[in-house]
């Protein structure tokens, strides 16, 4: 990517026409307002006002000042690269503005302040980019766009701390949303994730949101996300899901709603890295999807010192939950906690042998059955034991679940994916006591405290 060059502030050397008039020649350098403005109708020869508007994104963030706010009238642009601090680029209130192409559609590198909002970004079409990339920055807003057709990412958030992704739709991508390297104090929040269906590698793609060997505290909440995968390469499987955790640590994931997803959380590691501190609360998933056995739960192959509790699953496949130690992508799950959770119309757990003694899985709320769903009218599988039914059978299996309930949990309206508890359900009050307020004289299990 060429180097901009940005204007000198040193005054010129007087010349016999400066001399004489007392007036600097008219250059691109806008006039002081910092509201600048870009149309389809516009040139950059132009001064950006909004009576004479500039033409090109990029001529506008190359020449708009520290704190300059550049409005993009309706209409398609080029892409364009940020440099320099401080800048918002915008589209018009009620107009559609629209950037599209280039490997990266929109890359902000090295800045410490920038804001997109109100655009399109869309059709990025090399392998590895992306509508937009944040690299080498902080305290960048993504906020109230669409960003949409992208291959292999809607936004890739590389090395850069404090980033805000909210109030989005991200769509139509191979991925939605992946995080790489030093990514603290990011916030993911409000956005609607929904069918990033390719693949970019024969074992990447179809997800929702990625975390990729990322270090820092990330917050991903009261997202939406839904048709989230990718048929296979090589075969006639899927791949992908809402999220993946892919040696990365130090994530809330709290408060999301999820289904038609192939999976709802995968984790996992290369050795170089745990998965670890993942706390995945107070988040809804449900089934049936699109695709046949094809919308499963939380598979944890990593997940070391995490916490998933108060979640409500619904009609999933195969299971809510698969923990193994052992396999391709394994780490430590040690110090694992499942608990609070409730698992209706489908198999509750897939729990492979070998599970380190430190693994807590206790006060879950199970009720398989009554759905279509793979699976769905069994409670467990163990391996060496096979599936069953009964609690009870699979308290004496493995020890788990000591204080789990079997029984119908009395929601609000499942059919409506109304997952409230109503008055005498048998999960207020039956939960464990984690860290997290509650009313009465315990947590309540699943997703919703009653009377919170």
């Amino acid at each position: 990517m060429p180097q901009v060059v940005l204007p000198s502030t040193a005054l010129p050397s007087p010349t016999k026409a400066t001399a004489a008039t007392d007036t600097p020649p008219r250059t691109n350098v806008p006039p002081p307002s910092p509201d600048r403005w870009v149309a389809t109708t516009g040139s950059d020869s132009a001064d950006g006002s909004v009576t004479r508007p500039w033409r090109s994104i990029q001529h506008a963030v190359d020449v708009t000042l520290s704190g300059g706010v550049i409005t993009v009238r309706a209409g398609t642009y080029h892409g364009f690269v940020v440099r320099r601090s401080g800048l918002v680029v915008q589209g018009a209130s009620g107009e559609s503005a629209v950037v599209s192409g280039g490997t990266y559609v929109v890359l902000v590198e090295g800045v410490s302040n920038a804001t997109i909002r109100h655009l399109t970004i869309q059709k990025a079409p090399d392998r590895w980019g992306s509508g937009i990339r944040i690299n080498g920055s902080r305290n960048v807003r993504v906020e109230n766009s669409l960003v949409r057709d992208n291959h292999s990412f809607g936004i890739k958030v590389k090395d850069s701390t404090g980033v805000r992704v909210t109030n989005n739709e991200i769509r139509g991508n191979d991925t939605g949303i992946e995080l790489s390297g030093s990514v603290g104090g990011t916030v993911i929040s409000g956005n609607r994730i929904h069918h990033n269906n390719r693949m970019v590698t024969s074992s990447r793609g179809g997800n929702g949101i990625v975390f990729a060997k990322t270090s820092g505290l990330v917050t991903v909440s009261g997202n939406t996300l839904w048709g989230n995968r990718a048929r296979h390469l090589t075969d006639n499987g899927y791949d992908g899901g809402a999220f993946e955790v892919y040696a990365s640590s130090n994530l809330r994931i709290t408060g999301n709603i999820m289904w038609d997803n192939n999976n709802v959380m995968e984790t996992g590691t290369d050795g170089s890295a745990p998965c670890s501190h993942i706390n995945f609360t107070r988040n809804v998933a449900y089934g049936p999807g699109t695709v046949v056995n094809e919308t499963q739960g939380v598979i944890l192959r990593c997940a070391s010192s995490s916490l998933i509790a108060n979640n409500t699953f619904d009609g999933l496949d195969t299971f809510a939950f698969y923990v193994t130690a052992s396999g391709s992508f394994a780490g430590s799950i040690g110090g694992l906690r499942i608990e609070n959770n409730i698992v209706l119309r489908g198999r509750i757990y897939s729990l492979d042998k070998g599970l380190p003694g430190s693994l807590v899985i206790d006060h879950n709320l199970d009720f398989p059955g009554g759905s279509t769903a793979e699976y769905s009218d069994h409670l467990a599988f163990v391996e060496g034991h096979g599936n069953t039914d009964s609690l009870a059978e699979f308290r004496s299996w493995t020890g788990y679940d000591a204080h789990g309930i079997q029984a119908n949990p009395r929601l609000a309206d499942r059919a409506k994916h109304d997952y409230r508890l109503r008055a005498g359900s048998p999960a207020i009050d039956a939960g464990a006591r984690i860290g997290s307020a509650y009313v009465g004289s315990a947590p309540d299990i699943g997703r919703f405290e009653r009377g919170a």
